[in-house]
């Protein structure tokens, strides 16, 4: 049986070695994450455009008349960059202007009614998103249990990333099966998406949601299983208050790290498809893809998912994989680590 202080110091342990020797291996291990980011961003946004161009529905027949930029110079430089360089030229321009104007290319949405741009989307298209919170909270849910009751899940810090490859990959690859295959033939998404869609785009939604929430509900349920007094809490006849005082702490400060990622990932993919005045955006995205209006749309969120899965990936086998050996070492010494608790 391992001492409390000497399992406490095999949680906390990192590891050692000479500072330059430390630096080096820090800077080159984020220079593989952020460089496997930016091929996979690439990748992403690229392959979109790969897929639908080689479709023999060719969702790419849609002209750039759907972006409505507040200024016509704006208008006119997408348009010009349509000639020269295709969709791709296009793509791009509108990541340009989005960046350096703060324009997204939805202007006449900016001034419509919450209420009124919903109904636009449809009956069918809200009914999608509405399954998509359903399946959401199951998948999360029963995650968050096995979470629960198997701490060494709960430890391995891979499990983030492989929920992001498992979850996250698939999402996008039946949109991107959609957009494909059905692209040409589906109606304009300001009308709905047809009821036979509603199943794969509500599972495409759920996906891609259940993917980042669980990653942050294996963070909180890694800081209280490695944590020996809120272990030893967990089943030994404590009030409920006296459990919520005492866990609630390093709850929040598990769900806080991942926030720091998620959200501002989250946020970037709502706002380039105006998610504050509909629906969820990346469901939105989908949605209007799956109708061939919007490959920049998808592709810029695609590219995003692609980055931020392969980052969570490369990060977890560059810095995460020696301390979770030792710490499944010394809680399977401790004889905590074994069995689940209730």
């Amino acid at each position: 049986m391992v001492e409390p202080g000497r399992l406490e110091e095999e949680l906390t342990s990192h590891p050692t070695g000479s500072g330059s020797s430390r630096f080096r291996h820090i800077v080159a291990r984020g220079a593989i994450v952020l460089g496997g980011m930016i091929l996979a961003g690439l990748a992403g946004g690229a392959g979109v455009f790969a897929l639908s161009a080689a479709s023999p529905s060719n969702p790419l027949a849609h002209t750039v008349a759907g972006w409505e930029f507040a200024s016509a110079e704006a208008r006119e430089n997408l348009a010009a960059a349509y000639g020269t360089g295709g969709w791709l030229g296009a793509w791009w321009q509108w990541l340009l202007t989005t960046v350096t104007t703060g324009d997204l290319g939805y202007s006449r949405l900016l001034h419509t009614t919450v209420a009124e741009v919903v109904l636009g989307r449809g009956l069918n298209t809200v009914a999608a998103t509405l399954s998509a919170v359903v399946i959401t909270a199951v998948i999360v849910g029963i995650a968050s249990v096995l979470l629960a009751r198997f701490p060494g899940l709960a430890h391995n810090s891979a499990t983030s990333g492989l929920i992001g490859a498992w979850l996250a990959v698939p999402s996008f690859l039946i949109a991107l099966i959609i957009v494909v295959l059905f692209g040409s033939r589906l109606p304009n998404p300001a009308t709905s998406a047809p009821i036979t869609q509603i199943p794969s785009v509500a599972v495409t939604i759920a996906l891609a949601w259940s993917a980042m929430l669980i990653a942050a509900a294996r963070s909180a349920a890694a800081e209280v299983w490695s944590t020996p007094w809120a272990r030893a809490l967990i089943g030994r006849g404590f009030s409920p208050l006296a459990r919520v005082r005492t866990m609630l702490p390093p709850i929040v400060a598990a769900v806080r790290a991942p926030a720091v990622i998620y959200v501002p990932v989250v946020i970037l993919g709502e706002a380039a498809v105006e998610a504050v005045l509909s629906y969820p955006g990346l469901g939105n995205a989908l949605v209007e893809a799956a109708a061939g209006a919007d490959l920049p749309l998808l592709a810029t969120v695609t590219a995003i998912a692609a980055a931020v899965t392969t980052g969570l990936v490369l990060g977890v086998r560059s810095f995460g994989a020696g301390g979770d050996d030792r710490f499944l070492a010394a809680g399977a010494g401790a004889g905590v680590l074994g069995k689940g608790y209730a």
